[in-house]
């Protein structure tokens, strides 16, 4: 948990040198402290409140709501540091959700960013759902998605009650961004989420089959496989429904993706 504590500091000088004394900088400060992530001594004294101290996250117990590298993607918002960011509806979920025909029902979008995805499938479900752990990427993603009907959640995919099961699940940029270690239970929760007969798509990327598996990979985003998926959507029962190319991926990235869709198979009565 070490580079934790250095991008917490880092995130900090950001938020000093735009001026503390906003409430928006502190409304920030203050949400990281319920993640349990200890403030240096100066935001203390500088957010002139009571903002109680908190235990080192590595003291913290496992599944308590800490996703990993939190501090560093709130830092990439803050900066606007988004290279992944598309800047508008990704092409190949475009073309794979018009490929189907009626609603898809109600839809979760887990790491939603800016949520353009997300305002496009508002006219395709019956619902959208979507959640982000930054404070910066909810924030722009309830402006984009106003006047849409979207549910923007700030929180912890792994730990948030959303209260109901989906029936449909969209994931790209998000399996690549968490931890290798945090891929089984990313596996799990998606199998809780899918209601029966539910539909996971993903679209699988960055593809390096010779690191997929290693756990000393650099990233994010972490190199990914097909398998690298199976190995943990299979296990909860969860199938293969299609593997395949789209010509509408990004063209920088389109040797490396894949689009793969999933279904949660109805239970038997």
């Amino acid at each position: 948990w070490r580079p934790m504590s250095v991008a917490l500091r880092s995130a900090f000088v950001t938020f000093s040198r735009r001026g503390l004394s906003s409430q928006r900088s502190k409304d920030r400060l203050l949400w990281l402290t319920e993640f349990g992530i200890a403030l240096p001594s100066c935001a203390h004294r500088d957010l002139r409140v009571n903002v109680p101290r908190r235990r080192r996250c590595c003291s913290f117990p496992q599944n308590q709501d800490m996703p990993p590298a939190i501090v560093d993607w709130e830092k990439r918002w803050v900066d606007e540091d988004t290279p992944w960011d598309l800047s508008g509806v990704t092409p190949a979920l475009r073309d794979a959700v018009e490929r189907q025909s009626g609603s898809l029902g109600h839809a979760l979008v887990p790491g939603c960013g800016a949520a353009y995805d997300v305002a496009f499938l508002a006219g395709r479900c019956a619902t959208v759902t979507a959640i982000d752990v930054a404070p910066g990427a909810v924030e722009v993603a309830r402006q984009k998605t106003e006047s849409t009907g979207a549910d923007i959640v700030l929180g912890n995919f792994f730990e948030h009650d959303f209260g109901r099961r989906f029936d449909f699940i969209f994931d790209y940029t998000f399996f690549c961004a968490i931890q290798p270690c945090e891929r089984p239970r990313w596996g799990k929760r998606m199998a809780e989420l899918l209601g029966d007969g539910g539909r996971l798509l993903t679209l699988v990327f960055p593809i390096d089959e010779s690191k997929a598996f290693d756990p000393n990979a650099e990233g994010p985003p972490f190199p990914v496989s097909v398998a690298a998926y199976e190995d943990v959507l299979l296990r909860h029962g969860l199938i293969k429904v299609s593997e395949s190319r789209s010509e509408h991926s990004v063209k920088p990235r389109r040797d490396k993706e894949l689009v793969v869709w999933w279904e949660k198979p109805k239970q038997k009565l």
